[in-house]
C-alpha cells in the first residue's frame, strides 16, 4: 500500500505531505513526510499509523502512552 497525502493552506502558504509505505527498511504501515511554510521546510514528519507520530524527532503521539481509550456505546 503506497499513497501520498497532501495538505495545502494557500491563504497561509503552508504545505504538508506524508507518504505511506515508502519508508526505506520499514514495513508498509510506516510513513514519512514534511511540513513547509513559505516554501521553507519547517519540520519532518515520521511515524506509524498504528502507533505513533514524530515531528522533528519529538514524539507527539504514542498509542502505548494512552491509559484508557474511551468508546461511547
Amino acid at each position: 500500500m503506497y499513497g501520498k497525502v497532501e495538505f495545502h493552506d494557500k491563504a497561509n502558504k503552508i504545505y504538508g505531505y506524508y507518504e505511506i509505505g515508502k519508508v526505506k527498511n520499514k514495513r508498509q504501515e510506516y510513513f514519512e513526510g514534511a511540513i513547509y511554510s513559505n516554501d521553507r521546510k519547517v519540520c519532518d514528519v515520521f511515524g506509524n499509523y498504528a502507533g505513533y507520530i514524530d515531528f522533528d524527532d519529538k514524539r507527539y503521539f504514542d498509542i502505548r502512552e494512552i491509559d484508557e481509550i474511551y468508546n461511547e456505546y
